[in-house]
């Protein structure tokens, strides 16, 4: 069970304008009110324990470059979609790739987000991945419109009640 002092810790480091600081650890410590060392043991402590499983930046492949991007669904043999998922997560065009349920009329459950740099260099990732994951069948789900797309946020602050 996770203590009140990792979820405000949590909080903190999910701040997305932290890791544009130079020293983010030291921010939020002082955002905390806590020394430098407790912030890096209890982020140590919960990275060891599973709860938090990296630091990093998150790029956003349109602003990195990658202007074609696409989800691609596998129909994979069931007792192949793990093989296969690992190695199509492996690619370095892949960012997401999962296993799903399958459902009637939509055979496929492997999903990968794949990304290129213009739309025949997403079309030559694809077939690329079609080799690795040795599918099926493939489709390819292009977006219309995109409505939201950020980091979650585990634990929100509770917002204050109007007139607070």
């Amino acid at each position: 069970m996770m203590e009140p002092r990792d979820i405000e810790l949590i909080r903190a480091l999910q701040d997305e304008e932290i890791f544009l600081m130079q020293r983010p650890f030291e921010e939020a410590a002082r955002r905390l009110g806590w020394g430098l060392q407790e912030v890096l043991e209890r982020a140590a402590a919960l990275k060891g324990s599973g709860v938090i499983r990296r630091f990093g930046a998150a790029l956003t492949p349109r602003n990195a470059g990658f202007k074609a991007n696409s989800m691609v669904v596998w129909e994979i043999a069931e007792e192949k979609a793990m093989e296969a998922g690992n190695r199509l997560a492996g690619h370095p065009r892949v960012s997401h790739c999962y296993i799903r349920p399958c459902f009637d009329g939509f055979p496929y459950n492997v999903y990968t987000m794949a990304h290129g740099n213009d739309p025949e260099d997403l079309e030559r990732i694809v077939l690329e991945l079609a080799g690795i994951a040795s599918a099926a069948s493939y489709r390819t789900l292009d977006s219309l419109k995109e409505f939201k797309k950020s980091s979650p946020v585990y634990f929100p602050r509770p917002t204050e009640p109007a007139g607070a």
